[in-house]
This record gives C-alpha cells, structure tokens and sequence, in this order.
C-alpha cells in the first residue's frame, strides 16, 4: 500500500522528466563513494554496492541479495520502468509489451527502497561515529537526489492516465 496524492496533472511529461532524471541520479549514486569510514588508521570508502560485498563475504548471501535488488536493481528498473511507458504514452507510441512493463512498474515501485536505504545510511552513520571517524562522500547526494526524485515521480505517474493514453494509441 502506498500513499499517494493526485496532482491533477493530465500528463505524464512529468513523470516522464523524473524518471529521465532518476536513471541519471541512480547511476551516479552507485559509481560515486558514498562515505569513507577510518577507524585507527584503516579507512575504508564505500560505496552502494560495498555493503552488499560485505554481506555475501560474512556470509549473509540472501540479505546481500535482497539489499541488492531492493537499493540498486529495482530503483533503475521501476524508473526505466516508468521511463518506458511514460515516453511511450508522450509521444503517442505503442511500444512493444508496453502494457506489461506498465505492470511491472506497479510491482518494482514496491521494491523501490532507495529512500530506506538512504535513511539506512544515515543510522549507520550515527553508529559508526562513536567507533572513528566518518566523512561523507558526492555518493550520499545522489542518493538523496535518487531518493527524492523516486517518490516524486511515483506521485507523478498516474495509473489511469497511462490506462487512458494507452487506449488511444493504434
């Protein structure tokens, strides 16, 4: 269940523009390091996927995956989602199997946990701090940026609008 406010917007531009935005965003916040850690000496910088690194090498392979799937995969692939239909809904083109990924969009968007996963790294910040030293790197912004711009697009994308575009289209 999500909550979700109407925009009354009739188009799915927006959403379209977001999505465009958060693939960008999703992409820098997973080749950027997101904080270095230095604990005696030992610094250690991390990024996205050093997290899930560290889970598959203490044993934690399902955690790993599922923290994998639900911070990097399936925020790029509900916004690639909603970048498919929504581009296909703008320009007026039945794109292949476009009601499908319409669903699929659906489905990724309640895997979609960027914004957990960025809250996450803030708590692990916290602790963190009390063992050494801590610095933030660009990463957490565009963690952010990908955080914020993966909630306004789902509150962009609206389902009957799609439902309605798609009815049009030859």
């Amino acid at each position: 269940m999500r909550v979700k406010k109407s925009t009354k917007s009739r188009s799915l531009q927006p959403a379209w523009a977001l999505a465009t935005l958060g693939l960008i965003f999703a992409l820098w916040a997973n080749l950027k390091p997101i904080m270095s850690f230095d604990v005696a000496g030992n610094t250690q910088t991390n990024h996205i996927l050093t997290g899930v690194t560290g889970l598959f090498d203490q044993g934690y392979g399902a955690v790993g995956v599922l923290v994998f799937f639900c911070a990097i995969a399936a925020p790029a692939l509900h916004l690639g989602a909603i970048w498919y239909v929504a581009s296909a809904c703008c320009l007026g083109q039945r794109w292949p199997g476009v009601e499908r990924v319409n669903h699929l969009a659906e489905v990724l968007s309640l895997w979609n946990l960027a914004p957990v996963f960025a809250i996450g790294c803030v708590v692990a910040v916290v602790k963190l701090d009390m063992l050494g030293t801590v610095v933030w790197h660009s990463g957490a912004a565009w963690l952010v940026a990908l955080s914020l711009c993966s909630i306004l697009t789902v509150q962009f994308f609206d389902d009957g609008l799609v439902e309605e575009n798609l009815e049009r289209l030859p």
